[in-house]
């Protein structure tokens, strides 16, 4: 399978330079600080995250280049207590963790907000290849897949691979039999009224094993694996990236797509395919003053593991009197929070569960986001935190509860964001989070004795949610719709015109 693509490495690698979140080990090995996974990465080896690595024993880390940039309301970061009305200009860089043996063949039905489409023709059908070890990388646009949780999430990259070997075809009971590389993960069980499923490579599964199936968002079962063979196969394979979960649905069995979740969040719509584009810090900051932006942030990919090209940009930001920011999973060390944080001041974290099982679906452990928080919160950064809230996921009171005093016990002032899965493309069968869901968790969170809870992602339908209101006198200090500022009553300081009361945040 000849591709005359440049490879990710050959865009990536001469866009580096030598990083500082690192230390030197014998042998020429080093550690690597960038996130919490602080990987131990041999001579001429990669990081997790595949942008971060060893060269003659020093560390090269990305520099030079963005791969998206995208203007946007301050509101849709979110953050609501920081400079309402503002601009920020979002910039993010490339990154991807391939694991190739994680594939299916070329007709394996792949069940998307518009059908069931087979998983070569979501290949084919995207553009900007770029070559990888083995095979070919594609960037699909507007292909939504149907994930473990009944949400559904973007195709980010469609990945093709040559392979050779034993294929494990795997029998559902009452379904067509799916064909993948051994090693491919799949939600699988060996207790049918379990709550917690395990991921199980294919050439694990057995006869006594129950798998994960969805036909629909709210149609889910269990069924059982009626036989487990292997065949020989010589040619091309296939799987995907999905945004978010991290998981899809192929022949209605839930499987683990390719990716490493805390280390290499793939680049968000704007920046879909999008090829390096090599810029300076200053031109950066030149576009934010043309339009009017107040605020840099650092998003898309993970922004951790690029945070030393983050930090020029910024260095040449806050120069001008711009505000920087970091949209992040929490998955922070405290070497790389120390060498942020004299540039950034807002921090945005994902808390996607209190559940460390729901947690290790979803590609993360709770301790170390956990973590991550308490760290950025001591150090003074402005903290928000957003859980999306997912019917049969993460909506019930006991860890609503969970979650929102574990931030009491940081800070009531906290904001928490709650917010509604919103698909951009539905399916038939399927509506967003309820808007009583949201409720729900919001009035949870004030009874937990947090001062600031928002219900997001359904703009004038959460009543009193939207806005921000005084502690003390409980008027109304901010009043918003979606990402509309209606009304603005703080006065200096950011106190309550109404009775003085002192509204923690960054305001003007």
């Amino acid at each position: 399978m000849a591709s005359d693509a440049p490879t990710l490495a050959q865009l990536i690698d001469p866009r580096t330079r030598e990083g500082e979140l690192w230390e030197p080990l014998p042998d020429g090995r080093l550690r690597c600080y960038a996130c919490g996974h602080r990987c131990l990465i041999p001579p001429g080896q990669r990081g997790i995250c595949k942008v971060r690595y060893n060269q003659d024993g020093r560390l090269r880390v990305p520099w030079g280049y963005v791969a998206g940039l995208q203007l946007d309301p301050i509101e849709k970061k979110p953050f609501f207590h920081a400079y309402p009305g503002a601009k920020a200009l979002s910039f993010g860089m490339l990154g991807c963790d391939l694991h190739c043996s994680y594939c299916f063949v070329l007709d394996t039905p792949i069940l998307t907000s518009t059908g069931n489409r087979p998983i070569g023709d979501i290949f084919c059908a995207a553009d900007h290849p770029l070559a990888i070890p083995g095979g070919e990388v594609r960037f699909p646009r507007g292909v939504k897949v149907l994930t473990a949780s009944g949400d559904v999430r973007p195709v980010i990259k469609a990945f093709r691979h040559r392979y050779q070997g034993s294929l494990t075809v795997v029998q559902p009971e009452g379904l067509a039999a799916v064909r993948c590389t051994p090693d491919h993960r799949w939600l699988a069980t060996t207790d049918a009224t379990a709550d917690v499923w395990d991921e199980i490579a294919a050439g694990a599964l057995t006869p006594q094993h129950f798998v994960r199936v969805r036909r629909g968002p709210f149609d889910r079962a269990v069924l059982p694996v009626k036989s487990v063979r292997r065949e020989p196969f010589a040619g091309d394979v296939y799987n995907l990236e999905v945004e978010g979960e991290h998981s899809y649905t192929a022949g209605f069995c839930v499987v683990k797509n390719c990716q490493n979740a805390l280390t290499s969040q793939a680049l968000r719509d704007p920046a879909m395919g999008v090829a390096p584009q090599e810029v300076t810090p200053q031109q950066v900051v030149d576009l934010a003053f043309r339009h009017r932006a107040r605020v840099l942030t650092s998003t898309y990919n993970e922004p951790l593991i690029t945070s030393e090209w983050g930090v020029e940009i910024f260095k040449a930001g806050r120069a001008r009197g711009l505000v920087c920011s970091y949209v992040s999973n929490g998955n922070a060390t405290a070497e790389v929070l120390d060498y942020i944080r004299p540039y950034v001041d807002l921090y945005k974290v994902d808390l996607k569960s209190f559940d460390d099982r729901h947690y290790r679906q979803l590609g993360g452990v709770l301790k170390t986001i956990l973590d991550g928080i308490r760290m950025i919160h001591a150090r003074g950064f402005w903290l928000e935190i957003v859980t999306l809230t997912i019917p049969g996921f993460n909506d019930s009171d006991a860890e609503l509860r969970d979650i929102a005093q574990f931030l009491v016990s940081l800070s009531p002032d906290i904001p928490w964001h709650v917010t509604a899965f919103h698909p951009d493309y539905k399916m038939t069968d399927r509506g967003g989070t309820p808007v009583q869901t949201l409720l729900r968790a919001a009035e949870i969170g004030l009874a937990a004795g947090l001062r600031y809870v928002y219900a997001g992602n359904l703009p004038g339908r959460v009543g009193p949610f939207e806005h921000t209101h005084c502690p003390t006198c409980q008027q109304p200090a901010i009043r918003r719709v979606g990402y509309t500022i209606l009304e603005y009553a703080l006065g200096p300081g950011g106190r309550c015109r109404a009775c003085g009361t002192a509204i923690p945040g960054r305001w003007d």
